[in-house]
C-alpha cells in the first residue's frame, strides 16, 4: 500500500479560490477506493474553522523553523465529508485566522510567501509527530512546491514528492521579489535555487518543477503546451528538461455533486433515463433572467472567472454578432469584462449577466442552458464543460488543454460527438463553433437530441484519474535517487 500526503493550500469544502479546491477535495475519495493509504493537509483559515466540521486537535504544539527563528504551529483533525479521508489543519493564527486565502478579493496579502514557507515547514515538522510517514508527498501548484525544494537539500530525508500543476499561466507561478529569498531560509548556491531564481523574480513554480520526484498537468493535451512559450511563458525549458517525468492526467468531477437527478438547486430534476425536466430549467432560467421565454431558441450558458485566460476578449467581439440564440453569463474578476458585460446585458435583449459568484445560480445555468460557452485562450483542464455534460448541456470549447482532451466534435470510435470546438483564438472562429451548435439545435433535431445523449453518457469520474495516480506516485516512490 502507497501512503501520500495530499497538500493543498485551498480543499472543498473547507476553502475554496479555484479549481485546485475542488481536485483536492474531490479526487482523495477515489484514491481511498484504490491501495492508497490517502490524508490531506491544508492550512487553518477561518473559512475551514466555520465549515462545521468536526476537528480534534492531535498535536497541541510543533516547533516549525523559520527564517527569523524558531515558530510552531497546532494541527487538528477531521474528515473529509462524506468519507473516512483524513484531513489535517495547520493552526497559525498570525497566518491563516485571515478573512481570505490569499487576500482581499483582487488583492495579495502582502505576506503570503512567508505564510507559504511556514506551511510547507509545517507539512514537514509535524509527521515525527503524527507517527506517520508517507511515501509520497502529493504537492499542488506552487503554494507547496517549496517542500521538495527543502527535501532535496544536503542531508535531507525524507518522502518522494510529486507535483501537480493545476494552472502554469504567468499569473499562477508565485512569483515574488528574489530579494525575499531569505524569508524562505534557502540560499543562492542551494540545489534547486538557481532554477527558482529567474529573470528578477523568485518563481515558487520553478522550484516544484525543477526540485519535485514526479510532475503532472491536469491534462495530456496542457502537458505538451507547457513545453512552450506560449502556454509556459518562464518554465517551459524546466518541462522540456524534465519531458520523462511530467505526466498529463485529466482531472474528473464528482457526480454525486454535480448530478441533475439530486440536484436541489434547480426547479427540475432530470436524468439520461428522462431529460424532461431540462425544459423546465431552461423556462425558469430564462424568466429569472429577464429573457424571452422560447423553448426553440438556443440557450447559452457561462459561468467563469472573468479573466482574459477564459476568451472574454473574443466574446466582447463576437458578442454583437450572436443573434440566434440567448447568453446568460455569471462570474467575477476583471472590471474591464464586467464593464463589458454589463454593457451587452444593456445594449442586447438576448443577453443576460450577472456579475457576482453564486453557486446555486451556477447550477441552475448548467441545468437550464442548451449549450456551455468556454473559449478559452487556454484552459489546463477546465471543470465546467465536465459539469455541463453531466447535465445534458452542450459544451462550445476553443481546442486547448483538457477542453480538447474532453470534448469532440467529430465523434471518433468509442468518443461520440458530445460538443462543438474551434482551433484558432479568434472572435471569427468562435462565432463559426457557436454558428454550427445553433444550426444543429433549430435545424436538426434528431441530431441535437443524440449529442444531449452522448454528453449524458459521458464518464468524467474520478475513478480513471485515480488510478493513474496511482501508477504517478508508485513511479515516484520507486524512482531512483
Amino acid at each position: 500500500m502507497v501512503k501520500v500526503l495530499l497538500a493543498s493550500a485551498e480543499v472543498v469544502p473547507f476553502a475554496k479560490v479555484g479549481g485546485l479546491a475542488d481536485v483536492a477535495g474531490s479526487l482523495p475519495k477515489a484514491l481511498a477506493q484504490l491501495d492508497i493509504d490517502i490524508r490531506v493537509i491544508m492550512p487553518k483559515y477561518q473559512t475551514a474553522a466555520q465549515a462545521g466540521a468536526d476537528m480534534r486537535r492531535v498535536i497541541p504544539g510543533c516547533p516549525v523553523p523559520m527564517a527569523d527563528g524558531m515558530s510552531g504551529c497546532a494541527l487538528d483533525e477531521s474528515r473529509l465529508p462524506g468519507t473516512e479521508v483524513p484531513i489535517y489543519f495547520v493552526e497559525h493564527h498570525d497566518y491563516f485566522s485571515r478573512p481570505y486565502v490569499y487576500g482581499p478579493p483582487g488583492g495579495a496579502y502582502p505576506d503570503n510567501l512567508e505564510r507559504l514557507t511556514f506551511f510547507c515547514r509545517a507539512i514537514q515538522a509535524v509527521l515525527e509527530p503524527l507517527n506517520w510517514q508517507p511515501d509520497v508527498i502529493h504537492l499542488n501548484d506552487w503554494h507547496t512546491s517549496l517542500v521538495a525544494v527543502y527535501l532535496k537539500q544536503p542531508g535531507a530525508s525524507g518522502p518522494r514528492t510529486v507535483l501537480t500543476a493545476h494552472n502554469l499561466g504567468s499569473a499562477y507561478q508565485g512569483t515574488f521579489p528574489a530579494k525575499l529569498l531569505a524569508v524562505t531560509s534557502l540560499e543562492p548556491g542551494d540545489p534547486g535555487v538557481t532554477d527558482m531564481l529567474h529573470d528578477g523574480q523568485l518563481n515558487l513554480a520553478r522550484a516544484g518543477l525543477s526540485c519535485a520526484d514526479m510532475v503532472n498537468t491536469v491534462s495530456e493535451k496542457y502537458a505538451q503546451e507547457i513545453e512552450t512559450p506560449e502556454f509556459g511563458p518562464n518554465i517551459c525549458d524546466l518541462v522540456e528538461a524534465r519531458r520523462e517525468d511530467v505526466w498529463g492526467i485529466l482531472n474528473g468531477i464528482d457526480y454525486e455533486v454535480w448530478n441533475p437527478a439530486t440536484d436541489e438547486a434547480i426547479v427540475a430534476r432530470f436524468s439520461a433515463d428522462d431529460v424532461s425536466g431540462k425544459a423546465q430549467c431552461k423556462q425558469a432560467l430564462q424568466e429569472q433572467m429577464g429573457l424571452p421565454v422560447a423553448s426553440d431558441i438556443p440557450l447559452i450558458g457561462m459561468v467563469t472567472r472573468l479573466d482574459a485566460q477564459k476568451g472574454l476578449d473574443i466574446l466582447a467581439e463576437a458578442l454583437p454578432q450572436i443573434q440566434d440564440a440567448q447568453l446568460v453569463v455569471l462570474g467575477t474578476g476583471d472590471q474591464l469584462y464586467e464593464n463589458m458585460l454589463r454593457q451587452a446585458a444593456a445594449a442586447q435583449k438576448n443577453v443576460a449577466a450577472v456579475i457576482d459568484f453564486n453557486g446555486k445560480l451556477a447550477r441552475q445555468i448548467y441545468a437550464g442552458a442548451d449549450m456551455f460557452l468556454m473559449p478559452s485562450r487556454y484552459e489546463p483542464c477546465g471543470l465546467g464543460q465536465m459539469i455541463a455534460l453531466a447535465y445534458g448541456t452542450v459544451p462550445i470549447v476553443r481546442a486547448t488543454g483538457g477542453l480538447d482532451d474532453s470534448i469532440q466534435e467529430r465523434g471518433v470510435r468509442g468518443h461520440p460527438q458530445n460538443g462543438y470546438k474551434f482551433e484558432d483564438y479568434s472572435a471569427r472562429k468562435l462565432l463559426e463553433a457557436i454558428n454550427r451548435a445553433v444550426d444543429t439545435f433549430t435545424k436538426r433535431r434528431r441530431q441535437w437530441r443524440k449529442i444531449v445523449s452522448n454528453a449524458l453518457a459521458y464518464d468524467f469520474s474520478w475513478d480513471r484519474s485515480a488510478r493513474k495516480y496511482q501508477q504517478l506516485y508508485e513511479a515516484a516512490r520507486d524512482k531512483k535517487a
